[in-house]
């Protein structure tokens, strides 16, 4: 997965001195959705460590200021930016050491790749019945459960056996037929978990059920990582992770910057988002990586409650919070469902769940149009168009 560099402000946006007093990142809307297709190009082999994977860059942008960087989960870009202390502060180094485990620890439990995963354990066919978790894997099914019942069911993280279907589709160029669909179905269900409450364990009613946690788990790491800076003392930080954004703090007294990819042109932005305190940033998109079929063409981007890849033309879902109610873990989710769901239930689910949301669509006639929540616009600045 490639990605635009996140530079400094340049042009009409300022000098590379404003970092920090003005950041802005662009928000990589493709990676946001089902982050987890890049396994199924790659085969069902998880990625070997290596020495390599322990790297990764470090710089001191500023004074006090550090910034870390890394391609993890199959290549996708992440960064920290973290202000420390100005007395008995972590030292950097370190700390870009436990901020780049926590990555890899939350990649280990979600990946249904990795043999030794907590997710490949799940779905392995002889699990069936109570069965204990870990607190990370509760959480986010937990979580995962909240948003399956307030979307009716358009965001679901049982949905691995769909999109092994239509991956074969796609290596036999074969369209799967209504009864195949049908079939693959009855795999799929989060009413076939029942969660347990007072104690870290569910029940899995369906042996068959295998989840792909790629709609929710990369907001649920930034927020992970996010706590693990704080707990550190760290007064000021952003945590991204592709179209994944956390920032909290002091930015020397300028709003925090948040840049939102053109889905057309892809080197340059559509909008921009800014909040003088935190704030929280996820985009989800619909417009990269088409499945070729038989000489058609279908999104990459499956209805849990169909089957069948997502119709409505949405290019991208941003869905952002500044308040501390909303987690990366439910706007991660929240934008996975607004991309199935379509603009005219969306929208209102959006608003229903307290966040705000911006929807880029193509419309009947070739037009790219937008769509938001009000709130959106009180932080949204669109881009200057260019011919």
């Amino acid at each position: 997965m490639k990605t635009i560099p996140t530079t400094p402000f340049n042009g009409q946006y300022g000098g590379a001195s404003c970092l920090f007093i003005s950041i802005i990142l662009i928000l990589i809307v493709a990676a946001g959705l089902f982050t987890l297709q890049s396994y199924l190009s790659n085969g069902n082999d998880a990625p070997q460590s290596t020495e390599e994977d322990a790297r990764f860059d470090l710089e001191e942008v500023r004074p006090g200021w550090w910034e870390t960087r890394k391609f993890i989960y199959f290549d996708i870009p992440a960064r920290v930016v973290f202000k420390l202390p100005e007395k008995d502060g972590p030292d950097p180094r370190a700390l870009s050491v436990k901020i780049w485990d926590e990555f890899e620890r939350i990649g280990k439990i979600f990946n249904p790749f990795d043999s030794a995963s907590e997710t490949a354990r799940l779905n392995r066919p002889e699990t069936h019945g109570a069965t204990p978790v870990s607190r990370d894997m509760h959480a986010v099914l937990s979580l995962s459960r909240e948003l399956w019942e307030a979307s009716n069911g358009a965001f679901d993280p049982t949905t691995l056996p769909l999109k092994r279907m239509w991956e074969a589709a796609v290596q036999s160029q074969q369209i799967p037929t209504n009864r195949e669909i049908m079939r693959t179905m009855e795999q799929v269900g989060f009413d076939n978990l029942e969660i347990m409450i007072d104690r870290e364990q569910v029940k899995l009613k369906n042996r068959h059920v295998q989840f792909d946690f790629g709609g929710i788990a990369k907001g649920y790491a930034v927020d992970q990582v996010s706590s693990l800076l704080r707990e550190q003392g760290i007064p000021a930080a952003l945590v991204a992770l592709s179209g994944e954004i956390r920032a909290y703090g002091d930015n020397n007294g300028e709003p925090w910057r948040i840049g939102i990819q053109n889905p057309i042109k892809m080197n340059g932005l559509w909008g921009i988002v800014s909040s003088d305190g935190d704030i929280r940033v996820s985009t989800s998109g619909n417009y990269r990586q088409p499945l070729r079929i038989a000489g058609r063409e279908f999104y990459h981007i499956f209805n849990p409650r169909t089957g069948r890849p997502v119709s409505e033309r949405i290019l991208g879902v941003t869905t952002l919070c500044t308040a501390q109610k909303a987690s990366n873990a439910l706007l991660d989710g929240a934008a996975t469902a607004i991309v199935v769901m379509g603009t005219a239930t969306g929208i209102p689910f959006a608003e229903s769940a307290g966040i705000e949301a911006l929807v880029i669509k193509r419309s009947r006639d070739g037009k790219i149009e937008e769509v938001m929540t009000s709130g959106f616009k009180r932080l949204y600045e669109p881009a200057p168009k260019t011919e």
